[in-house]
């Protein structure tokens, strides 16, 4: 078996092969006649193609074309070629002198119809292979057939074994990066769809003037699909060249030259072309008629609306359970706590590079750190991206700081629990495997204003080290019909990595009980609870739905409940207890009696606002907090709530 050819032996056989077609050409210049070798096949059946036969069997070229090219190269290749070229055009009557005689010292096309074999008129038009790739260049300022004919310059580079990226599309195409270990699913994706151009190769279908089918990857990480797409390329013998459909010109007629020179570039390096964050429509329907390589398109959604030549689709999701257990375990140090890597793979969902640069981050670590160093880098990773939808809310109250009756506190606690103990019910004890849905942990927290349902939702986001998002209901909600609905969609597919806890506040204004439906209004206020329904259900992570009215939700949401957390207005003891633990220990206090204080019959938010302002009166006044700064502050307070005071409540408050 024969060794396969260093770069180095291409390169001369190239040169071999270039030098006779030149050598050939130069005798043609001189008026000779002489054989000439097809410049699409190799001079020797031991060499391989010469960079010029490969180049014409890429875009299609006659042999006439191919060897027009090589005319129109020969200038800048052979320092003989310019002197003969204009010994030739005297010759033909082309420069109106006799032989000898430096009419136009260049290449033309008039000169390769008199002086090539198999001539055609054709090989020139707009529409031919040599212009609509810009392999050669026509100054026509004097005619088409008179005007000088030159190679592209990267073109000349090509032919000349040297070949490089086009400079003027640095600003588009970028080449891919080295692929990295694909999880098991996106591997048999990729086996599967490099398949596909290997069935068209194999059925010779690239060779009557077709084109292998489009495929197209999608998934909600635009990373992870470019390692797909590369993969795909090398199983198919290619490199990968990339580039941004954004980044392209909007207007049809404006792209089509860039995308000619970009599929030029991508065909002369041997390499697929991705098309990275593909939006379907005419524009790129059109596009997808004139390529003719091997292309990859990615998006975050399967795309509708193609013209004839739809992309073959597959999906690629995070990798989650088993399958990014595999990928974590591979990526870390040894050593690293298994018990730790469940409980990341059970509440996070990272594509492969994320997991590879958080490993990289905790082996540097030291190694008592490494848990530490793994959640808080995977916290980060799978940040929630708000997007104007949710205010990120930093959790500080701790358990002690609520004050509830024993079986809300319970049911708290035992919410937090069940969430830390994801990867063991989900994951080792298979009930993952029995449906993906209904695996999140939906819970309502019901109660009147004010009675710590916004701080159990901190505790609990606290508890679990997960970040805190109350959704934003002036932005989500729209009355345009189906915007709700999208930008729900895109709060849940930004909280789907999972280092989100989300908090409905006001949660009947989205979750309302479905009506009979009088007229088109409520059939799509209809079809928004449903969606909503649906996306509670299969969302895998931590949502929280408060509500100062649970009789207005669609008892539909019920089923779809883990817990119903209730949050009743406190009662004298636990007022008490509010009462004690309200100030910070930095505020000076004097003679605070809770116990009289608590028969103030408010809620704890208000609670929590008669003291802060009667934190500020005190601090005016110069003095510590006292019984008479809290009754200034609770009659400022129930003032505001129309609430009137009674001399039980506040009466011995302050001594006369």
């Amino acid at each position: 078996m024969n060794a396969p050819l260093s770069a180095i032996s291409l390169l001369h056989a190239n040169q071999r092969a270039l030098a006779m077609h030149l050598a050939v050409l130069r005798r043609r210049l001189e008026g000779a006649e002489v054989p000439t070798p097809d410049p699409r096949e190799a001079p020797d059946p031991r060499e391989t193609i010469a960079t010029l036969g490969r180049i014409a069997r890429l875009f299609g070229l006659s042999r006439f074309e191919a060897e027009t090219l090589l005319l129109a190269a020969a200038a800048d290749l052979d320092s003989a070629i310019p002197a003969l070229c204009a010994a030739a055009h005297g010759d033909a009557g082309h420069g109106g002198a006799g032989h000898g005689d430096a009419g136009h010292s260049w290449p033309s096309f008039g000169l390769a119809l008199a002086l090539l074999p198999e001539p055609h008129w054709s090989a020139l038009t707009p529409d031919a292979p040599l212009r609509r790739w810009q392999l050669v260049e026509l100054d026509s300022t004097t005619g088409i057939a008179t005007g000088r004919l030159r190679a592209s310059e990267v073109i000349l580079h090509h032919l000349a074994g040297v070949g490089g990226p086009d400079e003027r599309l640095s600003g588009w195409v970028r080449q891919a990066p080295p692929r990295g270990r694909l999880p098991a699913s996106h591997a048999e994706a990729a086996a599967r769809a490099a398949a596909l151009w290997a069935a068209a190769s194999e059925a010779g279908v690239t060779n009557d003037g077709m084109v292998p089918p489009v495929l197209e990857l999608t998934g909600p990480d635009p990373g992870m699909l470019r390692e797909a797409a590369a993969h795909i390329a090398e199983q198919a013998g290619l490199g990968l060249h990339a580039v941004a459909h954004a980044d392209l010109p909007a207007r049809l007629e404006a792209v089509l030259p860039v995308l000619r020179l970009i599929q030029r570039d991508a065909m002369l390096a041997g390499a697929a072309l991705l098309i990275e964050g593909a939006v379907p429509g005419p524009a790129l329907a059109a596009m997808l008629d004139l390529i003719q390589c091997r292309l990859i398109l990615t998006a975050s959604k399967p795309g509708a609306g193609w013209g004839e030549r739809r992309p073959v689709s597959f999906a690629l999701a995070l990798p989650e359970g088993a399958e990014a257990r595999r990928l974590w375990l591979h990526a870390l140090p040894p050593g690293v706590d298994e018990a730790i890597v469940d409980r990341a793979v059970s509440q996070f969902r990272l594509p492969p590079a994320a997991i590879r640069a958080t490993a990289h981050t905790v082996a540097a670590a030291p190694a008592d750190a490494r848990p530490e160093v793994l959640w808080t880098r995977c916290r980060a990773e799978a940040g929630m991206p708000a997007a104007g939808l949710a205010e990120r809310i930093e959790p500080c109250a701790q358990w002690d700081d609520l004050v509830l009756p024993a079986a809300s506190a319970r049911l708290l606690r035992t919410l937090a629990a069940e969430h830390g103990q994801r990867s063991t019910v989900l994951e080792r004890w298979g009930f993952a495997a029995r449906g993906k849905r209904g695996l999140g942990t939906a819970t309502l927290f019901a109660g009147p204003s004010g009675t710590g349902k916004t701080m159990a939702a901190e505790v609990i986001a606290g508890a679990l080290a997960l970040d805190l998002y109350r959704i934003d209901l002036s932005q989500v909600v729209s009355k345009w019909i189906g915007e709700t609905e999208k930008n729900l969609a895109q709060l849940f597919d930004a909280a789907e990595a999972g280092a989100a806890v989300l908090l409905f506040d006001e949660a009947d204004a989205l979750f309302g009980k479905r009506s009979e439906v009088k007229d088109s209004h409520d059939r799509y206020a209809n079809i928004e609870v449903s969606f909503l329904l649906q996306r509670l259900e299969s969302y895998r992570g931590l949502a929280i739905l408060a509500t100062n009215s649970e009789q207005a939700l669609d008892t539909a949401f019920l089923r779809r409940l883990r817990f119903i957390v209730q949050f009743p207005l406190p009662d004298t003891t636990q007022r008490a207890a509010i009462w004690r633990r309200i100030f910070p220990p930095q505020t000076p206090t004097e003679a605070l009696r809770p116990e009289k204080l608590a028969r103030l019959a408010v809620s704890g938010g208000t609670i929590r606002n008669i003291a802060l302002t009667a934190a500020y009166l005190a601090a005016d006044a110069g003095d510590a907090v006292g019984m008479g700064h809290v009754k200034q502050a609770a009659e400022i307070e129930c003032a505001k709530l129309r609430r009137p005071l009674s001399s039980n409540e506040t009466g011995d408050w302050v001594c006369a």
